[in-house]
């Protein structure tokens, strides 16, 4: 902490149908054949004609093909869906037609009683686009490509990324003398696209927002996305320089909450931010209400106050204040998932962490009641632990990680289960320890399997005054350290970082995302590197170098392998402010009858279609249903997931969709 404004989609099986019915079934006479008349009530072999069809659309055009149902070679009249809504809709005489707006494959599904058949249909999606106004003449020249530059090369994104669906596209910027005009080429399995853009001095430009779209929905799970960029400067030509992308199969969830210093937003103080996922960031508490935590369900937030007071606040209720303390017990402590309780962040003598005068003071981690103040007796804990620097408990509450400062002197973590009926801990075991570091800021990956943290070269664990640090992922089990060398900005033995090895040790404070997304993990970080040619301040300590970034993390990853990717900065934050410590939740959980988009929305962990009191189809969330549990549904094992047969995960008691192939 520092002084206020200075530096210190669906799920499994798809949506409900638009449409229902079909056409009349005929036999070789017209007269309609039902399967009654047959006398036979079991189930029968239906087939859909034609097969896996294969459609183009062009330039928005919506392609359509009609499907037909048979039963034992009789046309029937069917119920029709289609899995993928996105792809575009099925009504109720089996008439496909595509959005115009995405490709890819959708599971077209005809139901006769009992008798259920399905096929898919595929659509190729290519586009064009200028709204560069780029003569048909330089077209040609960029197409041709050419060496003109020798400067020319990617500064942002970077090559291998993991894009989630959802969030504003990245601005794609470029070293080398600036453009008089740019081409995009960009092709995965189902989409070809070709936009032709104009001059940007320093070389840098933003894809139409539905352009973004159209390349993240129509890329499949293991289908990888290749951008290519060709530059016409001066005259004379040079590129394509070339990326690959890969899309998750989902949009992130809940709400980043973050310090920010010297915010615009804040008249140009300290504040605790937020960013709902794809929107701008928004003043939550100003007045430099900073050193925070926040409940991984998204109900209570902790903060200090301008160095005079911590509180808890009730994000259910336009974050309201619901208590304080005046001793800088609450900085940085471990809120439980539905924020009832916290464990407190240890301090040493004159104010820990960071070592500010003044401070606080020495004070033992203890755990209390964020209602009334009160400390809560911990079994276990007390008496055993006395400076739980940092705190975190997993996204279940079944654990808490911390630097145990009593057997590492700021040099080691332990991890202690937690029962929260009984308020008891028990099992503490140190799981990392690195004489040569500091760890700091842990966080649980969603399934509890690992924890991952920051190892600092300063004691104070700070971002400032040219501290280094990357961030290091341990096993809990096996006690296995791998550090997250993709995230960090390495590939093999050297950095990709456009600007050098320096920036990979600008990494600090991550935190979690609670829940899967898309096959991945996500974790959110602070780092200081540059971002492209926008963010070049050449101190490490410049406000604007302290920016909000996400990497996405393979699941079931095997201890000692690395299982990050590389980077993206998070849209939606300022770019003058200095952003720092986000915690990702989720938002605060709705009741049953209220609008959803998906089941991590709903406190009875169940979203689905409903048919509304306007006569419309929307989703709500309902009671806990019978049945198998879609994706973000509530689940014990991944067996209760209606995708178990194809590989779903039960994380943190949501089914989750599987990895990536």
């Amino acid at each position: 902490m520092a002084a206020c404004g200075t530096e210190p989609t669906s799920g499994f099986g798809g949506d409900t149908p638009d449409g229902g019915g079909g056409a009349d079934a005929t036999d070789d006479t017209n007269e309609p054949v039902l399967l009654s008349e047959a006398g036979n009530d079991a189930p029968l072999a239906l087939t859909i004609t034609p097969a896996d069809p294969v459609l183009s659309s062009t330039n928005g055009s919506m392609p359509t093909q009609p499907f037909l149902a048979f039963v034992n070679g009789s046309q029937q009249t069917a119920t029709w869906s289609l899995d993928n809504v996105a792809l575009g809709k099925i009504d109720a005489t089996g008439l496909f037609t595509g959005s115009g707006t995405v490709g890819g494959v959708a599971q077209v599904t005809a139901q006769v009683g009992a008798s259920v058949g399905s096929t898919t249909v595929t659509v190729n999606l290519a586009f064009t686009e200028n709204p560069g106004n780029v003569s048909a003449g330089d077209q040609t020249k960029l197409k041709a490509g050419g060496a003109a530059d020798g400067a020319f090369k990617w500064l942002y994104p970077y090559d291998k990324t993991v894009f989630p669906r959802g969030l504003t596209g990245p601005t794609l910027q470029f070293a080398g003398a600036p453009p008089q005009s740019t081409y995009v080429h960009v092709k995965s399995k189902y989409l070809t696209y070709d936009g032709f853009f104009g001059g940007s001095n320093p070389g840098r430009l933003d894809l139409p927002a539905a352009t973004w779209t159209a390349i993240t929905q129509s890329a499949a799970a293991s289908d990888p996305v290749q951008i290519s960029v060709t530059k016409l400067s001066g005259g004379q030509v040079t590129g394509p320089i070339t990326e690959t992308w890969n899309i998750a199969q989902g949009s992130l969830k809940g709400t980043v909450y973050y310090n920010s210093y010297s915010s615009p937003l804040a008249g140009n103080n300290g504040a605790t931010l937020k960013i709902k996922v794809g929107q701008q960031a928004a003043v939550l508490i100003g007045g430099c209400n900073v050193c925070h935590s926040v409940s991984a369900n998204g109900n209570v937030l902790a903060a200090s106050y301008g160095h005079q007071y911590d509180a808890t606040y009730d994000l259910k209720n336009n974050a309201v204040k619901i208590n304080q303390v005046t001793d800088y017990r609450w900085s940085f402590p471990a809120l439980y998932p539905d924020g009832s309780i916290l464990m407190s962040c240890g301090t040493l003598p004159g104010g820990y962490p960071p070592n500010i005068p003044g401070m606080g003071g020495d004070y033992d981690s203890q755990l209390y009641d964020t209602k009334t103040a009160k400390t809560i007796a911990a079994p276990g804990f007390d008496g055993v632990v006395r400076k739980a620097l940092m705190p975190a408990f997993s996204a279940d509450g079944s654990k808490l990680v911390f630097n145990h400062y009593e057997t590492g002197g700021g040099h080691s973590l332990a991890v202690m289960d937690f029962d929260v009926k009984t308020k008891k801990f028990s099992n503490l075991v140190d799981i990392a320890k690195d004489s040569n570091h500091y760890l700091g800021w842990p966080a649980f990956l969603p399934d509890s399997s690992a924890v991952v943290y920051h190892t600092d070269d300063k004691s104070d664990y700070a971002t400032w005054s040219g501290a280094k640090a990357d961030l290091v992922l341990t096993d809990v089990k096996t006690k296995t350290a791998t550090p997250l060398a993709a995230l960090n900005g390495m590939k093999g033995n050297a950095t990709y970082l456009p600007y050098g090895t320096s920036e990979t040790l600008l990494n600090y404070e991550p935190t979690v995302l609670p829940v899967a997304v898309g096959g991945y993990y996500w974790v959110l970080f602070t780092s200081r590197r540059y971002y492209g040619n926008v963010i070049t301040s050449p101190s490490q300590d410049s406000q604007d170098r302290k920016k909000l970034w996400v990497a996405a993390i393979d699941i079931n990853a095997k201890p000692g392998t690395d299982p990050s990717h590389p980077a993206f900065y998070l849209p939606g934050q300022e770019l003058a402010a200095g952003n720092m410590r986000g915690f990702w939740a989720l938002d605060p959980c709705k009741g049953d009858g209220l609008n959803c988009e998906s089941a991590d929305e709903c406190c009875g962990g169940f979203c689905r279609q409903v048919n509304l009191s306007d006569g419309a189809i929307g989703k709500q969330c309902v009671p806990p249903q019978s049945g198998c549990a879609q994706e973000f549904e509530k689940c014990t094992t991944a067996a209760d997931c209606c995708g178990a047969g194809q590989g779903y995960l039960c994380v943190n008691g949501r089914c989750a969709i599987p990895p990536p192939n």
